[in-house]
């Protein structure tokens, strides 16, 4: 970052010299700055907000966790409704954040220190597999998704604490894979994502409403009922909260394109 820094200050010493700063190089604000004005901007502008975001999702995830393992978790237990389509999601929060404020501690770690700036720069050049780990991680935390939700595994969840509390720390792992995966994903991907799952979701709803089954005895049958509608309901939400996200993203960008191709050819 001290070289980034130095070179962008040299440059814009340069073109003062030469009469040629024009409102262009002005409008990029750490150009003009000597090395320690530009060192506060940036600690101030980037590094601080970060600072601040990692630690509020690191304090609502704990919020999160601490609520699930208290009075407000175990009455979210007593219905299967609360409890697949509640308590689990935040568990999956709860981890998701918790990934999130770790994540960008890590992510600021170089910006102090040269040696792990070059270290990560070197890292990101190499691109280090990060499409192997996006599809591993998104594999991994659904395998564990779907094992707690076997009905053997989440009845004796329901009726052993020491069961319960390894599939809540399974869930909260599974939400930290989530983030691992998505945040390497382009906005398109994520809302398809988004799409992907609330289908899982659905099918599995649909299938808890058709089957003569009771999967899981630990609860009344009739409640089996009430989730397969629930999950059936969540699909429904994602669809009509995604849909028109992608087109508007779709539709808007083209008349944006369009917009300034336009402007283009009247210049």
């Amino acid at each position: 970052m001290k070289r980034i820094l130095e070179n962008r200050s040299g440059k814009h010493a340069d073109l003062t010299k030469h009469g040629s700063a024009s409102d262009l190089v002005h409008r990029i604000i750490p150009l003009g700055l000597t090395l320690s004005e530009a060192r506060a901007w940036y600690v101030n502008r980037v590094v601080i907000p970060r600072l601040r975001w990692a630690l509020v999702a690191s304090i609502t995830g704990f919020i999160i966790l601490l609520s699930m393992l208290s009075e407000f978790g175990q009455l979210l237990e007593q219905s299967l409704t609360t409890h697949l389509v509640v308590h689990d999601s935040l568990f999956l929060v709860a981890g998701f954040l918790f990934t999130y404020g770790a994540g960008s501690l890590i992510e600021l770690t170089p910006y102090f220190s040269d040696r792990l700036w070059r270290t990560r720069n070197s890292l990101n050049r190499s691109n280090f597999g990060a499409n192997a780990l996006r599809i591993l991680a998104l594999i991994s935390a659904a395998s564990l998704v779907g094992y707690w939700y076997l009905p053997s595994q989440f009845n004796a969840a329901a009726g052993n604490v020491s069961s319960n509390t390894e599939m809540g720390l399974t869930l909260l792992f599974a939400g930290g894979l989530i983030f691992v995966g998505v945040c390497f994903l382009s906005r398109r991907l994520k809302l398809i994502g988004l799409v992907v799952v609330g289908k899982a979701l659905g099918l599995y709803g649909m299938f808890l409403l058709l089957t003569p089954w009771t999967l899981y005895p630990a609860y009344p049958g009739y409640e089996q009922v009430y989730t397969g509608a629930a999950l059936l309901f969540s699909m429904l939400i994602l669809d009509f909260t995604v849909m028109p996200l992608w087109l508007y993203g779709y539709f808007g960008k083209s008349s944006r394109n369009d917009l300034a191709t336009g402007n283009a050819s009247m210049a």
